[in-house]
Formats: C-alpha cells, sequence, structure tokens
C-alpha cells in the first residue's frame, strides 16, 4: 500500500504519521492488489479532520471525519473506510454471480463423464480501457487472455492469444 500524509494547518508529527500508517495497515487485509492511499490530516479551530481516500483497482473511496481528538478522527475513519471496502467488495461478489467450482475429488456425484468441469475459479477485475490499452496489458501479463470495458463502446471485449501467434478480439452483438 502506497500511503500519502499531508499535514494542513498543524505540524508534521512522527507520531501522528505512524498511528496513520498502522490504522491504515488493517486495511490491506481486505484490498488485494496495490493500491494509493491519499491522507489529510488538518485541524481548524477546535475541529480535528481526517480525510481519506483509497484508490483500489480503480475504485476511488472516501472518507472524512471530524472530531476534537486527531486519533479518534483517525480510528473513526479508518472504521468508515473499513465498512465501505467490505460493503463494495460484497456489491462486486453478489454481481459476479454464484458459481460453485468443482475440483477433483469433491462432489463428483452429479457430474456425468465427459461433462465439462470447472477446475479453478478466479476473481476477475475488469477494467475500463481501450483495445490498444488492452493489447498492451495483454503484451505485460503472462495470461493467454483479457476481459476489459472498451472505452469506446462501453461493452465487455475480450482479447486473446491466437493459435497462429496474432490476436483475437471478441466483441459482444447486442
Amino acid at each position: 500500500m502506497q500511503t500519502d500524509i499531508t499535514f494542513k494547518n498543524i505540524d508534521s508529527s512522527d507520531a501522528l504519521r505512524d498511528y496513520s500508517s498502522k490504522r491504515l495497515s488493517k486495511l490491506d487485509k481486505y484490498l488485494d492488489r496495490p493500491t494509493e492511499v491519499h491522507v489529510v490530516l488538518s485541524v481548524e479551530k477546535r475541529r480535528h479532520k481526517a480525510d481519506v481516500t483509497v484508490n483500489a483497482d480503480g475504485v476511488l473511496i472516501n472518507a472524512v471525519e471530524i472530531t476534537e481528538d486527531m486519533y479518534s478522527a483517525i480510528d473513526m475513519v479508518i472504521d468508515k473506510l473499513e465498512r465501505q471496502i467490505k460493503k463494495h467488495k460484497e456489491k462486486l461478489q453478489g454481481k459476479k454471480g454464484q458459481t460453485k467450482a468443482i475440483f477433483e475429488g469433491e462432489g463428483t456425484e452429479g457430474v456425468e463423464a465427459g461433462q465439462p468441469r470447472i477446475v479453478y475459479e478466479r476473481d476477475y477485475f475488469v477494467k475500463p480501457m481501450s483495445v490498444e490499452e488492452a493489447v498492451l496489458q495483454m503484451e505485460m501479463t503472462p495470461h493467454d487472455f483479457i476481459i476489459f470495458q472498451n472505452t469506446t463502446s462501453n461493452q465487455i471485449n475480450l482479447i486473446y492469444k491466437r493459435q497462429d501467434g496474432d490476436l483475437g478480439l471478441v466483441e459482444p452483438l447486442i
């Protein structure tokens, strides 16, 4: 997690910086990929404000808390972020549908012989990008395909490596 902590109308203190970093590390267990976190700690009269923005996989999650103590503001904003991240992850999992993977040796009594089985299942995050960006991503990864949301048509597309070495593009007809 890449963390950027900014102080506004308050002296920069290592204690606040360390406390914020320690509390932010709690969010790591909910975030799959490297994320950027921007924290702004500010004081206006007696109001201590903690403003945290998390950029996780292209999704911006923001939380703000104002209290009379900076440490409690940090605690409250982290708790609020944790709830928002959990809610976002549950929403993503709900949209993907509930398919159950059948692994070798597990629950094979209901599967007919010769019927294909799902051997491995993985969550896949669909990012909005152009076809050119998807081709570049494809060249940088070891995978044989990439699923993305085409920014020009706003549809889900698939680019895959063909057996002849070229790339194939699948666009749905709607």
